[in-house]
């Protein structure tokens, strides 16, 4: 009986926090979505913060992330979650507040295309991105993060984006079959299945980390009702991922110890070269919205026909909420 009543007891306080009688109530823990956070390393930080107590030390109680689809469906996921606060590739944000979404690019969070790789198989006569000119190269699908690679590494090595057929094949296994086969010249993935999938020892790099274009993947977005009402709660995110940034390129073998359960079944030794080489590429930015970084992703969009003109990015972005030596 006494137990029965307990129960009742902790059930009846529940259902007061949730309707918002007043009473002391326990603060709930949040969760943060991340675009594809197993499967890219752009989500890093988070891990590493989580583990590290950074947000705890903010004074936030973030205790987990909820791997997003990637495109305007992660978008969408954060502006229906609890906390309001999530990374989303820039491009998808971009589209997203163009149509009129109610959030706001609050930082950046990986600055450069490092995270991925351009491949060939070994015995193509390819060497580097420039013999792409009236090649074949495999995509996943149209406007994706795929296909704004190649335009990028193209206009990088100043081929005109258009010289390079582009092929979608529906994912990115499909465009590795078909580089295989010999359907595709080329093709470009993530650094994560690059290891997974045999890395150097089945393909050839013709793009690498350092090489690869400065075109953001991932940003931070927030809800206008989450910095109009919880201001603290974003900062307090936004200051705790800095941190991480910082523990991860100053103990980078630290941080590759704690990534290894994120990122299983890659061995731990291919975790440690990953964040090794995403290090020395300037992968991770402390949050910084740099202006040249978006109007890139915006002439990218527009190639790929994401956009049919121009945005003004400066109504798109608040970077009032981060630590204040970066919101110039």
């Amino acid at each position: 009986m006494l137990q029965h009543r307990r129960s009742l007891f902790a059930a009846l306080a529940l259902s007061v926090c949730v309707y918002g009688v007043s009473m002391s109530c326990p603060a709930m823990a949040d969760d943060i979505v991340v675009t594809q956070y197993k499967a890219d390393p752009s989500g890093a930080p988070y891990g590493v913060a989580i583990e590290k107590g950074f947000f705890k030390k903010a004074g936030v109680d973030v205790t987990g992330v909820i791997s997003g689809e990637g495109g305007g469906t992660s978008v969408r996921a954060v502006i229906a979650s609890s906390l309001g606060f999530g990374e989303t590739s820039p491009a998808a944000a971009i589209a997203a507040i163009n149509e009129g979404q109610d959030i706001k690019i609050v930082d950046i969070g990986s600055r450069s295309l490092a995270d991925n790789v351009i491949i060939v198989m070994p015995d193509s006569p390819i060497k580097s991105v420039k013999d792409l000119k009236g090649k074949k190269v495999a995509i996943s699908n149209p406007k994706s993060l795929g296909e704004m690679t190649f335009v990028a590494a193209a206009e990088k090595v100043g081929l005109d984006p258009n010289d390079i057929h582009r092929v979608a094949l529906g994912n990115l296994s499909g465009a590795l079959t078909a580089l295989e086969n010999h359907v595709v010249d080329a093709t470009s993935i993530p650094g994560i299945l690059f290891m997974m999938r045999g890395g150097e020892s089945k393909y050839r790099v013709i793009m690498g980390p350092k090489e690869l274009p400065e075109l953001p993947p991932a940003a931070g977005i927030a809800t206008t009702d989450l910095m109009k009402n919880h201001p603290d709660k974003l900062r307090a995110i936004l200051a705790a991922r800095r941190e991480a940034v910082q523990f991860i390129e100053q103990h980078t073998a630290d941080a590759s110890k704690i990534l290894e359960k994120v990122y299983a079944p890659l061995p731990p030794q291919d975790v440690d070269t990953m964040m090794q080489q995403l290090v020395a590429a300037k992968f991770y930015g402390e949050g910084r919205i740099e202006m040249p970084l978006l109007q890139t992703t915006m002439h990218v969009m527009r190639v790929v026909g994401m956009l049919d003109k121009d945005v003004d990015l400066s109504k798109m972005i608040d970077p009032s909420f981060l630590p204040a030596d970066l919101q110039k």
